[in-house]
C-alpha cells in the first residue's frame, strides 16, 4: 500500500463505540423462495442454497464490524449506529413468522461480535423460528475453539462466509487491515469441519479481486478436501455501488464486459473443480449462457412492515432501474431486478441488450 493512498487505510470511527446507538428500520427484509421462474435446467447447488436460506427474515444486528471492507455498502465506521438491542428481536421475529418465515438471517455489520449474540439466537428460537438460523459472517471469529459448534448448538443451521480472495495481500487491501487473512482461512476450515452446519461462501467481486477468482475456486476446493466434504456452494456477487462501494467505485467497479469475462473464468474453473457456483447482481442479458446460475432467480426478496406485517416492495429496489425501451423487449424483463444506477451512469446501457427466453421454458410450457 502506498503511503499516500488514504482510501486503503482503515477509517477512524466517526463516533466512539460507547456513544453509538442503534437506529432501527420500519421494515424487515425477507428471503422467500421463487416459484415463478420457469428455468429449463435449475442448478442443483442453487436449489440447495434456496432450501437452506428460505423462508427467512433478516435480523439486522447493527453496523459495528471487525473489518472495514473497501466495498462495504453499509460502512460501519462513519455513523453513530450501534448494536441492535436483543429486546427488539422478538418484534422482528414475529413479523418474519407472520410472513411465513421459519428461520432468521443474522446480518450486520458483523453478527459474531454482537455482545448479546446468544440472547439473539435464543429469541429467534423462542419466537418460533426453528428452521435453522443463518449467520452472515466474515469468518474472522469462526476459528476460535468451539465457536462454530456453539453456534450450531444455539440453533444456527447455515453459515454464509464472506471470502473475497485467496491472496493475503489482496485481502489486506480490500479489508483495510493487515495480517488477518490466516484467521479467515481458519474460520472457513472450522465451518467446513462442523457437521452440524451447512456452509456456503459469498464473494464480492471487484476490480481488485477479480483476477484471482480462479485461484479462490482452487482454495475452496482444497479446504473442502481437507474437511472431507463436498465443496461449498460459491456465490459470486458483483459489488453494490453503494456506501463505500460507491465512494471507491473508481478502484472497485468493473465495466459489464470486464465483469462478464472475470465471472466466466471463475465459473469455468469452479465447475472443473466440482465447486457449485452461483451469480448474484448479474443480469441475464450479460451472461445468457449462465441463466441457471443466477441466484436472483431462486430467491423471492421482499420486505415486511414491522408494525403491520404487511408485505411491501423490497427495500433495495430504490437503487435499481430498467431502461424501459430495452428491457421491455427482453424475455427476462419480468424476472430481472434491473441495473444499479451508478453502473448505468458510468457505463451506459449498451451492454444490456434484450435477449429471448434463453434458459427458460417457453411460455406455453411454463
Amino acid at each position: 500500500m502506498r503511503d499516500d493512498d488514504q482510501s486503503l487505510r482503515r477509517p477512524r470511527p466517526a463516533v466512539p463505540a460507547r456513544e453509538k446507538r442503534f437506529v432501527g428500520r420500519a421494515v424487515a427484509d425477507v428471503h422467500g423462495r421463487r416459484d415463478d421462474v420457469p428455468l429449463l435446467a435449475p442448478d442443483l447447488g442453487l436449489l440447495a442454497l434456496a432450501e437452506h436460506l428460505t423462508p427467512s427474515v433478516y435480523v439486522d444486528l447493527g453496523r459495528p464490524c471487525n473489518s472495514a471492507c473497501l466495498y462495504c455498502a453499509v460502512p460501519p465506521h462513519e455513523d453513530a449506529q450501534g448494536f441492535l438491542p436483543a429486546a427488539e428481536v422478538p418484534a422482528i421475529v414475529a413479523a418474519g413468522r407472520d410472513a411465513g418465515c421459519d428461520r432468521a438471517i443474522l446480518v450486520g455489520g458483523e453478527p459474531t461480535i454482537h455482545p448479546q449474540l446468544w440472547d439473539v439466537l435464543a429469541a429467534c428460537r423462542d419466537g418460533g423460528l426453528d428452521g435453522g438460523q443463518i449467520v452472515m459472517t466474515n469468518g474472522l471469529r469462526l476459528g476460535r475453539e468451539g465457536f462454530v459448534r456453539q453456534l450450531a448448538e444455539a440453533g444456527v443451521g447455515t453459515l454464509h462466509v464472506s471470502i473475497d480472495t485467496a491472496d493475503a495481500g489482496v485481502y489486506d487491501r480490500l479489508s483495510r487491515s493487515s495480517g488477518r487473512f490466516a484467521l479467515q482461512c481458519e474460520g472457513l476450515d472450522a465451518a467446513l469441519a462442523e457437521p452440524g452446519v451447512w456452509t456456503y461462501v459469498y464473494t464480492a467481486v471487484t476490480a481488485l479481486n477479480a483476477p484471482g477468482l480462479p485461484a479462490l475456486a482452487e482454495m475452496l476446493a482444497a479446504a473442502a478436501e481437507r474437511a472431507g466434504r463436498a465443496p461449498p456452494v460459491w456465490v459470486l456477487a458483483a459489488i453494490k455501488p453503494l456506501g463505500d462501494g460507491l465512494r471507491h467505485a473508481d478502484q472497485l467497479l468493473l465495466a459489464p464486459d470486464a465483469m462478464v469475462q472475470s465471472l466466466g473464468a471463475a465459473v469455468l474453473r469452479a465447475q472443473a473443480l466440482g465447486v457449485p457456483v452461483g451469480l448474484r447482481n448479474i443480469q441475464a442479458c450479460l451472461m445468457p449462457e449462465w441463466v441457471p446460475l443466477l441466484v436472483d432467480y431462486y430467491l423471492d426478496d421482499f420486505s415486511v412492515e414491522l408494525q403491520s406485517g404487511r408485505r411491501v416492495r423490497f427495500s433495495h429496489h430504490e437503487y435499481w432501474s430498467k431502461p424501459s425501451e430495452r428491457c421491455g423487449r427482453c424475455g427476462h424483463e419480468a424476472l430481472c431486478t434491473g441495473i444499479y444506477a451508478e453502473t448505468r451512469r458510468r457505463y451506459g446501457e449498451q451492454a444490456f441488450a434484450p435477449i429471448a427466453r434463453q434458459g427458460l421454458r417457453n411460455l406455453e410450457d411454463a
